[in-house]
C-alpha cells in the first residue's frame, strides 16, 4: 500500500508512544496494513480492526470455524477463505491510502466486562502543563462509571504520559484525546490517540473554556459519543452535531427529541423521522461518524427573522498588534434551514434589530458586548495560534439579547460584507488586512 510519509498519523503516534517503556504494555500491536501483515494478525487474533491512518471509521474482521466475518459499519460480509479477504477490501472498503491494523481488544463474549472512554488531555500552551480536561464515556455502562473512578488516578497519569510524549513531538498541539479501553482487573489499554490542532473545533472551545469570563458564552460541548449522545438529548431536547474539522456548515445536522416518542433528524432542507434512539444513533454512526470526528452541543434557540434563525458575523483582526473588531454583518438562514451558512439575506446589525424588536435590546450597548466578547476571545485564541491575525466569529442572539459564541473561523470569507450597501465596512476590512 505504499510508504507512509506522515508521522502525525495512527502509524506515527504509535511508533512515538512505543518509546516510552512504562506506555508499551498499554498499547495494542500495530502494523500497517499489508496482505502480509493481515495474515499475521489474523493468525494471532480471533478480532482485529482495520482503521485509516488518519480519520474515524472502523473495519471488523472475525473468524470462527474457518469462517470470516467482515463487518463494516453497518454491512456485513462473509467470505471462506482467507485470500479473499485482503482483494475485499481493498475493492470494496479500502478508501484511503494508508491503514493500521490491531487486535480488537474486547473479547465478543466479554464485552459487559471491558469498558472504554474518551479521555481528552489538553494544555493552554506549548510551555505549560497538560491536565485532564474530560472525559467522555463511549458506551453507557454503571459498571463503567464505576470501575473508571476506581482506577481513575492510573488513567490519568497514563493519558499525561501519553500527551506529553505525542506533545514533543507536536508542539503546535495541545489538545489530545485518548481512546481508553479498561476493564475489571485494572487493565488499561490505549485503544486510539487522535491529535486535535488548533484548528479543531474542539481544541477552539477547550481554549476558550480556559478563560471563565467567556465560559458562559459558550453552548455546553463535548465529543460525540452514544453516551453524550443520548445526555444531551435528554437534557437539551434539541441538539447540534457538527465536524471537529469542518467549514460552511458542511456536515452539521440537528436533532430534536419529541418527549422520546420519535426524533428528528434536520440536515439542509431535509429531514428524516426515527421512531427511536437508537435508531436515530445507528443514522448517525453510518452517515457522519465513519467520514469525520464529531461534537455533540446544545441547541441555541436563535433569534428569528421572518421565522428564520439568524447570527451574526463579527471580523476581529489584528491592527498594530491589537485586535480590533472591523466588521459585523447578519446573517439570516434560508427558509427550513436551521444554520445561517446558507443566508437569505445580509442586513447591518442595526437593521437587524428593527426587525427583532426585542424590548431590552439597545444597538450600542449589544454591539459593545459583543465586541468585548470577541476581542476577548480573539486573544484567547491567539495563545494557540500565534499566526493568526484575523478571526470571524459567528455570534448567536436569542429572543432575549443573549449572546453567544457559536465558533470561530481562522478563514473568514469577507465576501458577504461588499453586499452590503455601505462598501466602507469592506474596504476597512481589506485595508486592515494588508497591513
Amino acid at each position: 500500500m505504499g510508504t507512509l510519509k506522515a508521522s502525525s498519523g495512527r502509524i506515527g503516534q504509535y511508533k512515538i508512544l512505543k518509546t516510552v517503556g512504562s506506555l508499551c504494555k498499554h498499547l495494542l500491536e500495530t502494523e500497517l496494513l499489508s496482505e502480509a501483515s493481515l495474515f499475521k494478525f489474523l493468525g494471532k487474533y480471533k478480532t482485529i480492526v482495520i482503521k485509516p491512518v488518519f480519520g474515524p471509521d472502523e473495519i471488523f474482521i472475525s473468524h470462527e470455524n474457518a469462517k470470516f466475518e467482515i463487518r463494516s459499519g453497518a454491512k456485513i460480509t462473509t467470505v471462506m477463505n482467507k485470500e479473499e479477504i485482503y482483494p475485499h477490501l481493498i475493492c470494496n472498503e479500502i478508501t484511503q491510502n494508508y491503514y493500521i491494523i490491531q487486535p480488537r481488544w474486547i473479547n465478543s463474549g466479554f464485552i459487559k466486562s471491558h469498558f472504554q472512554s474518551f479521555i481528552t488531555v489538553h494544555r493552554k500552551s506549548a510551555s505549560s502543563e497538560w491536565y485532564l480536561k474530560s472525559k467522555a464515556e463511549k458506551y453507557s455502562s454503571v459498571f463503567g462509571r464505576f470501575f473508571y473512578k476506581l482506577f481513575l488516578q492510573k488513567i490519568k497519569k497514563l493519558s499525561i504520559v501519553v500527551a506529553k510524549k505525542l506533545g514533543e513531538s507536536f508542539p503546535g498541539c495541545n489538545s489530545i484525546v485518548i481512546d481508553i479501553g479498561y476493564n475489571q482487573k485494572g487493565n488499561i489499554w490505549i485503544q486510539d490517540t487522535a491529535l486535535h490542532f488548533p484548528k479543531s473545533k474542539w481544541s477552539q472551545y477547550l481554549i476558550l473554556t480556559d478563560k471563565s469570563t467567556l465560559d458562559t458564552y459558550l453552548p455546553d460541548t463535548d465529543l460525540f459519543s452514544q453516551v453524550t449522545f443520548n445526555d444531551f438529548l435528554n437534557r437539551y431536547h434539541k441538539v447540534i452535531i457538527k465536524p471537529c474539522f469542518g467549514k460552511e456548515g458542511l456536515g452539521i445536522v440537528q436533532i430534536s427529541s419529541n418527549n422520546h416518542l420519535s426524533y428528528e433528524i434536520h440536515t439542509g432542507r431535509k429531514k428524516f423521522t426515527k421512531s427511536s434512539l437508537e435508531e436515530t444513533y445507528q443514522f448517525i454512526e453510518e452517515h457522519y461518524l465513519s467520514k469525520k470526528y464529531y461534537l455533540v452541543q446544545q441547541k441555541i434557540n436563535l433569534a428569528m427573522i421572518n421565522d428564520c434563525p439568524m447570527d451574526v458575523r463579527v471580523i476581529a483582526q489584528k491592527v498594530d498588534s491589537n485586535w480590533k473588531i472591523t466588521g459585523k454583518i447578519v446573517k439570516v438562514a434560508e427558509n427550513d434551514f436551521f444554520i445561517t451558512n446558507v443566508a437569505q439575506k445580509l442586513l447591518s446589525l442595526e437593521d437587524a434589530i428593527r426587525y427583532l424588536n426585542i424590548s431590552n435590546l439597545n444597538n450600542d450597548t449589544l454591539e459593545s458586548k459583543i465586541d468585548e466578547i470577541c476581542i476577548s476571545a480573539a486573544g484567547q485564541l491567539e495563545a494557540d495560534m500565534k499566526e493568526i491575525n484575523m478571526i470571524g466569529f459567528d455570534i448567536g442572539i436569542t429572543d432575549q439579547g443573549n449572546l453567544w459564541i457559536i465558533e470561530g473561523n481562522y478563514n473568514p470569507n469577507l465576501s458577504m460584507f461588499y453586499m452590503l450597501e455601505d462598501k466602507k465596512i469592506y474596504m476597512k476590512m481589506l485595508k486592515a488586512k494588508r497591513k
